[in-house]
């Protein structure tokens, strides 16, 4: 597809309020601000001037182009300050334990009587309202818990559970929060009102094995049961995947090894076993080179390091240098979602924590003076650029 030559972004004009830490939250309101939501993360301030944390919570990645206020809602005068906010705002994006925040008088039922059009999307590890809603959860929790890590050492054949080395469950869940956000905001053109959205990482862990889930669900015994699996094969230098997927991809693989008239085996054991024999006697670039002749699918095991620097990512843009408060310029993996006639690169770096501090109490009316107060008391914090 043609870059857009538009600066325009989908989601100028939305307000975002962001209440989130770690990665699912923050995973989201990246997204949002890739969009061109002008999102304000809320953090605590400095216990120190020196306390030597000044970039905003989390990996940068995951704050590229917000605003970062450090603020302590556990104050009475800084639960002012985000209840201002939050009255203005379209979307509250949190991820705390399920009741902190009504019980400090923000929760879905508090604000929507002042502000009835807000998205109020909470993250958690088990809903808001269920049984298993007290329990703390991380990713790692789901990717246990949902079936994540067994069907990955089943695809594996190993005896051994293993971990992944991403947290999926926490990806998962900021991704389906973003979708959700945006239908309750199209949802709210047709209805003029917001709406709470739940999302939980064991459901979006779940939902990832909804395709595996169904001979399970059959009641196929977890002895017979194997996942699909797509294998690797080795070659004299590395290894290659090859994936048959269809016959006439059959076809294709078998000729590129001088194989064209072998008819593909009934058993896919026997056909893996038959390309892993092909590709074990020739180096990664000659197996991919066949293949690629050949037309056929594969793919080249690569380190992220490797991926990074991938000549397709670079056609795509997929990796963008982008201002960095610290490190001045910092190199970044954009948003994937390319659109025609509208921009989602990056609206700017990851901010320090508190660095819009000023800037957005003075937008939401408070003067010069009271500004200086709740710096004062350690009610907000602010860091200027250097």
């Amino acid at each position: 597809m043609t870059k857009p030559t538009s600066v325009r972004r989908i989601l100028a004009g939305i307000r975002v309020v962001d209440l989130t830490q770690f990665v699912a939250g923050p995973y989201s309101s990246r997204m949002l601000a890739d969009l061109g939501a002008d999102v304000v993360r809320i953090e605590p301030p400095a216990r120190s001037p020196m306390e030597g944390h000044p970039r905003t919570e989390g990996s940068p990645s995951l704050n590229l182009g917000k605003k970062s206020i450090s603020l302590d809602i556990k104050h009475a005068g800084g639960l002012e300050v985000a209840r201002r906010l939050i009255d203005r705002a379209d979307v509250l994006l949190e991820n705390y334990r399920p009741g902190v925040l009504p019980r400090l008088g923000i929760g879905y039922e508090d604000v929507s009587r002042t502000n009835p059009g807000i998205v109020y999307a909470s993250i958690s590890g088990f809903g808001q309202d269920t049984s298993y809603s007290h329990r703390r959860a991380f990713g790692a929790t789901a990717q246990a818990e949902a079936g994540w890590i067994w069907v990955q050492q089943m695809a594996q054949g190993g005896q051994t559970p293993f971990t992944v080395g991403v947290s999926l469950a926490d990806m998962l869940a900021g991704m389906h929060a973003f979708s959700a956000i945006l239908a309750a905001l199209y949802d709210r053109v047709n209805t003029g009102r917001g709406q709470r959205i739940d999302i939980s990482l064991m459901d979006s862990q779940l939902a990832l094995l909804s395709e595996v889930s169904s001979e399970p669900l059959r009641g196929q015994s977890d002895r017979a049961w194997q996942p699909f699996r797509h294998g690797l094969q080795e070659a004299k230098d590395g290894y290659i995947s090859v994936n048959i997927g269809v016959a006439h991809n059959w076809c294709r693989i078998a000729a590129a090894f001088g194989h064209a008239d072998l008819p593909m085996p009934a058993d896919p054991r026997e056909a893996s076993q038959l390309i892993s024999k092909w590709v074990s006697a020739h180096s990664v670039e000659e197996a991919a080179l066949l293949l690629e002749k050949a037309g056929a699918p594969y793919g080249v095991v690569k380190s992220m390091y490797e991926a990074l620097a991938h000549p397709y990512f670079a056609e795509r843009g997929m990796i963008v240098e982008v201002p960095d408060p610290i490190d001045h310029t910092a190199q970044f993996v954009r948003s994937p979602l390319f659109f025609s006639e509208a921009s989602s690169a990056p609206m700017g770096g990851p901010p320090l924590a508190g660095q819009h501090t000023r800037d957005v109490l003075a937008d939401l009316g408070y003067d010069a003076d009271r500004i200086e107060e709740l710096l004062r008391m350690g009610v907000a914090s602010h860091q200027a650029l250097e």
